[in-house]
């Protein structure tokens, strides 16, 4: 029973790694973040790690071999998008002197779908192989819920030294993530 929970913990906390470095990013091109912003992102990423391996235990009889082949097609193609925004946003606002890349319920929530595809997949393993994807589920959430809001107060704090150069850099580093996501799928 207790490897069980590890395992599931260790699997919880390798699916918040995508969230975590998100955040982090969102953190470093966000001088003002606020704790109550970054509450929002670790919510937002938590609730979406807690639900998408129960969704994906729920179908997984049914439409598993879609996900397994799209699943990391479709998260690269929304963290592209968003890097993207968040770099035309960094060059805008060099222009206009506006704010970088904000946290909006439309960015959010696009991330945080992006980054919980991959627990939707899990779900559908878990459930697939007689194993419970409500542990995983939990600890999941809990963890992307506390690694997100680290990730954010931890980029502000380097976003703040680094001022407009760390929007640029954290766009950047979504795009790594894409491409990660895109050549691990190859």
């Amino acid at each position: 029973m207790f490897g069980e929970y590890l395992a599931s913990a260790a699997t919880a906390a390798s699916l918040a790694m995508d969230a975590f470095s998100v955040s982090i990013c969102i953190g470093l091109c966000h001088e003002r973040l606020r704790l109550r912003e970054a509450l929002i992102l670790g919510a937002a990423f938590g609730l979406f790690q807690l639900f998408m391996p129960l969704l994906g235990g729920e179908i997984a009889e049914h439409l598993s071999g879609f996900f397994d082949s799209w699943t990391p097609w479709i998260a690269a193609a929304l963290i592209i998008w968003v890097a993207v925004n968040m770099i035309r946003e960094a060059r805008d606002c060099e222009k206009g002197g506006g704010s970088c890349m904000t946290v909006t319920l439309r960015n959010v929530t696009m991330l945080a779908f992006a980054t919980s595809l991959d627990a939707l997949a899990v779900g559908f393993s878990i459930e697939s192989t007689g194993g419970s994807a409500l542990i995983l589920a939990i600890l999941a959430g809990i963890i992307t819920f506390s690694l997100s809001i680290l990730g954010a107060l931890v980029g502000k704090r380097f976003g703040t030294a680094f001022g407009k150069k760390a929007e640029y850099l954290g766009g950047g580093v979504l795009l790594a993530i894409a491409a990660k996501i895109i050549f691990d799928a190859l």
